[in-house]
């Protein structure tokens, strides 16, 4: 399949990127301006094409400005294609975010679900995705991981 160049992403789209370890894929999967794009990672699964790779287990979700790298037109980010988004991941995942005092320990916890937020003592003891920007390096990283 011919790569897709487009410095612009849509909800189902595959994105390929390339680590240390090999080529992972993500999907993104929600656009909520001003923030960047949602997206999930995929747990490697052998797939090769984009709605073979989509059918893979979500290993975790972040937000990520993937634009500008698309934009570079790198080799080591590009669309591959777009695939249906599976059911688990179409509702707009809620994040936690830790709030700090001035030692920098956590003293509460508030939970984003895209409009809002909400106080959220209980979201510490959770696996939910903490609310940052993660850099497209940092995102490489934890891809890599996944091998």
């Amino acid at each position: 399949m011919t790569d897709l160049v487009s410095d612009r992403l849509s909800p189902g789209d595959i994105v390929a990127i390339e680590t240390g370890a090999g080529t992972a894929h993500v999907q993104i999967t929600h656009l909520r301006a001003p923030y960047p794009d949602v997206l999930r990672a995929i747990r490697p699964n052998g797939a090769s094409a984009p709605d073979e790779i989509a059918k893979g287990e979500t290993a975790f979700v972040a937000m990520v400005e993937l634009a500008r790298a698309l934009k570079k037109q790198s080799a080591s980010v590009r669309v591959i294609g777009h695939a249906t988004i599976p059911k688990a991941d179409r509702a707009f995942p809620v994040f936690r975010m830790p709030i700090r005092n001035k030692a920098g320990e956590i003293v509460y916890w508030w939970t984003w679900d895209g409009d809002g937020l909400s106080v959220s003592p209980e979201a510490g003891d959770t696996d939910l995705p903490i609310r940052e920007i993660m850099t497209v390096s940092a995102l490489c990283e934890r891809l890599a991981l996944l091998f």
